[in-house]
């Protein structure tokens, strides 16, 4: 049967806002939103989805009977604690859930060894994959998906995340930046799983690379240029110098260095269209376009 009942758990962060939004838009699904009982936080849609709270400590118990006669649960929440994210997925495999998206989304590979050794959040991924798999092999009809798209673009630009300075027009950009990385929209993220929903077999206990677009520091500067009609002031970083300073700091627990690195990996090592799980025609998904996307930010912060 197809995926119907949708349970997302972190409705209110920076994806999860958006997950809803185009969860909900589709009209496809039946969608559950599971929250802390201690949050105060209100999400979106509330005529038109379900609100279900849980207590704090992701019990196992609890969660598989919350989450009894749902399809398919989305963890949007942030991966700082692995043991809840394992938790979610074991609640979910015990009650039945055919399909779980992890917390995977976003700037690198997580599969890589290099990004693993600098920045540990990724190996926190790896343990909650490993995690998925095991309990797809124990628990028959349970599957997972996950999907990495890239720095999320139209989000990184507006916060600075990307190093593209809107309020004062200026860029970092990584050696020459003609360096590809493959970026998604967060609204690319919804749309990409819906796609896995509705493709349930081929989806299946993978690792998808999907994007909004592929594209160069360089081709974004020019862009942001033609979008707010201003030449912008350029500092070159050299890469193995910068991530080499920005581990020193992360190694005695700068948290703004580990987003650095973060930033660095994802704009040099993150070209998606040359992995062999590259998803875009298996989702059934296009390219966006670079110029409107830059356009829309630039726009809403205008």
């Amino acid at each position: 049967m197809a995926i119907r009942n949708v349970t997302l758990v972190g409705a209110n962060g920076n994806l999860g806002t958006v997950m809803l939004d185009v969860l909900v838009a589709s009209e496809l699904f039946r969608v559950t939103v599971l929250k802390r009982s201690s949050s105060k936080s209100a999400p979106a849609h509330a005529d038109k989805i379900r609100i279900v709270e849980m207590t704090d400590g992701f019990k196992v118990d609890e969660l598989a009977e919350l989450l009894k006669g749902e399809d398919a649960v989305i963890a949007t929440f942030p991966l700082r604690d692995v043991g809840q994210h394992i938790r979610l997925a074991e609640g979910a495999a015990i009650a039945g859930v055919k399909r779980f998206i992890p917390a995977d989304f976003g700037s690198c590979d997580s599969s890589d060894a290099r990004a693993r050794e600098l920045v540990k959040l990724f190996e926190r991924k790896v343990q909650v994959r490993d995690a998925l798999q095991r309990l797809a092999g124990e628990h028959e009809g349970f599957s997972w998906t996950s999907l990495v798209g890239g720095h999320f673009f139209d989000w990184g630009l507006r916060e600075n995340f990307l190093h593209f300075n809107l309020p004062e027009r200026k860029a970092d950009i990584i050696d020459d930046g003609d360096k590809k990385s493959s970026q998604s929209t967060l609204k690319r993220y919804g749309e990409a799983t819906v796609q896995v929903f509705q493709r349930e077999d081929v989806t299946k206990n993978k690792m998808l690379f999907i994007q909004s677009f592929c594209v160069s520091q360089n081709e974004v500067l020019h862009s942001l240029e033609k979008a707010t009609g201003v030449k912008w002031t350029v500092n070159h970083i050299d890469s193995e110098k910068f991530i080499k300073e920005q581990k020193t700091l992360a190694d005695a627990g700068d948290l703004q260095a580990i987003e650095e690195l973060v930033f660095t990996l994802g704009a040099i090592d993150g070209n998606w269209e040359e992995k062999g799980n590259f998803a875009m025609d298996l989702l059934g998904l296009q390219n966006e376009g670079l110029d409107e996307v830059v356009q829309s930010v630039v726009a809403a912060l205008s």
